[in-house]
């Protein structure tokens, strides 16, 4: 859901509050549809069933003949509100979630070709990636899902997120199974780090990617 603290999501409200403290004048109707749209676009997404519904309720009204101006002004001012309430109450996955589940699906993607490339120096640059990604995807949760703060050790990430039933039955023994492999991955130490163990992690970072980011 969206980090209400985050100064970003804080600037979005905070702009949206201005324009729904404005007095109802169709002087302003132009900037709240453009703002709406805008709001929509990146909390729901441009392509998103909201955008499609609010556009042509948009062109629905432009298509009218009488008080077109005051009408596009309420009808912004409701949506404004509906995406600002729909933040608040955390119906919405924050953006930055999103944003950061597509850089580790890079990551995974990358990983995956060169695994599948059946060599040694192509294991051991898949396996950097998929350290990456699983230390990524662990602090994302963390912060995102668990409020953690600042850079704790992964193991405390982990034991927090499990506390936060954020990880649940499984998923705590195996994602403790893997800080190791980060280790060796991120540090080099190329005999402790098997093909094996590679695919194993990508696979479970992948399901992850999955049940929290999509």
């Amino acid at each position: 859901m969206p980090d209400r603290g985050s100064a970003w999501v804080q600037n979005w409200l905070k702009r949206a509050d201005d324009l729904l403290q404005q007095s109802i004048s169709t002087m302003t109707a132009g900037e709240k549809v453009a703002f709406a749209t805008s709001f929509i676009a990146t909390f729901h997404g441009p392509e998103s069933v909201e955008m499609k519904v609010f556009r042509q309720s948009i062109e629905s009204i432009e298509r009218g003949k009488e008080a077109v101006s005051h009408r596009l002004e309420l009808h912004a001012r409701g949506t404004i509100k509906a995406v600002k309430a729909a933040i608040e109450c955390g119906l919405l996955k924050s953006i930055r979630v999103l944003l950061s589940g597509e850089i580790i699906s890079d990551l995974l993607t990358i990983a995956r070709d060169k695994l599948e490339e059946d060599s040694e120096s192509a294991k051991n640059v898949s396996a950097v990636l998929v350290a990456a990604a699983f230390e990524d995807i662990m602090r994302t949760m963390g912060s995102e899902f668990a409020g953690i703060q600042g850079r704790p050790k992964l193991e405390s990430v982990v034991g927090e997120l499990k506390d936060k039933q954020v990880l649940k039955g499984g998923e705590v023994g195996t994602a403790l199974s893997y800080l190791k492999f980060r280790n060796d991955s991120l540090h080099a130490d190329w005999q402790n780090v098997q093909k094996s163990q590679v695919a194993s992690c990508l696979g479970f970072v992948e399901a992850l990617l999955v049940k929290h980011f999509t």
